[in-house]
């Protein structure tokens, strides 16, 4: 059973949070497949898993004159790879590709050339413009505990103000609107919410 998750991110940041957000629910092992034309957005979204798997997303480009780079992270490693000019499986395999890397997630831009270098359990990521910057992006998993992680972190949650559900990845998360988000702002500013315990001085060093 293959679940599914789609979600629209209305620019680059938020489809990095999606590359955040799913690094952590991955482990090291898992090989996501990123599929998506030229400036879909591959690289934005593995530059936000490279940042939740605790490496420097700076550092993140597009590999194609070195087919693959790897990052160092604090939680795992990320093998980037882009196959566009593969010419065979083979040629990975060269390149010191690991699929049971027990260290590393891998992200793979165009994995169609990469056939059968990569693990047939795989997440498949597709990334489809529908306006300027605004992105569809297309989740598949096997079923299992991965996508049931999945479906509590990418799921959409009800708007604080009017309960509409909202994706966690909208322009004004976790509000619908504009109008809703100056509301819930007025309830604050007139008193209607209050802080569960007093404020102590850890808490001022903190904001």
């Amino acid at each position: 059973m293959i679940g599914v998750f789609v979600i629209r991110t209305p620019g680059p940041e938020a489809t990095e949070r999606v590359g955040r957000a799913l690094a952590q629910e991955v482990q090291p092992g898992d090989c996501i497949e990123l599929h998506g034309d030229l400036g879909a957005g591959k690289t934005c979204l593995v530059r936000g898993l490279a940042e939740g798997l605790g490496c420097d997303g700076s550092q993140v480009s597009s590999p194609t004159f070195t087919l693959m780079h790897r990052h160092q992270g604090s939680l795992a490693d990320l093998v980037h790879i882009d196959a566009y000019r593969l010419h065979g499986p083979e040629e990975l395999r060269d390149a010191g590709y690991d699929p049971a890397d027990p260290r590393a997630v891998t992200a793979v831009e165009w994995p169609a050339r990469a056939v059968g270098a990569l693990p047939d359990r795989a997440i498949r990521v597709f990334i489809t413009p529908v306006a300027d910057t605004e992105r569809e992006i297309r989740v598949e998993v096997a079923g299992g505990t991965l996508a049931e992680r999945l479906a509590g972190g990418l799921a959409p949650r009800p708007c604080p103000s009017c309960k509409t559900p909202v994706g966690p990845f909208a322009e004004l998360w976790p509000f619908c609107c504009p109008r809703c988000r100056s509301a819930d702002l007025g309830r604050w500013l007139g008193g209607q919410y209050q802080i569960s315990r007093p404020l102590e001085e850890r808490d001022l060093d903190e904001g």
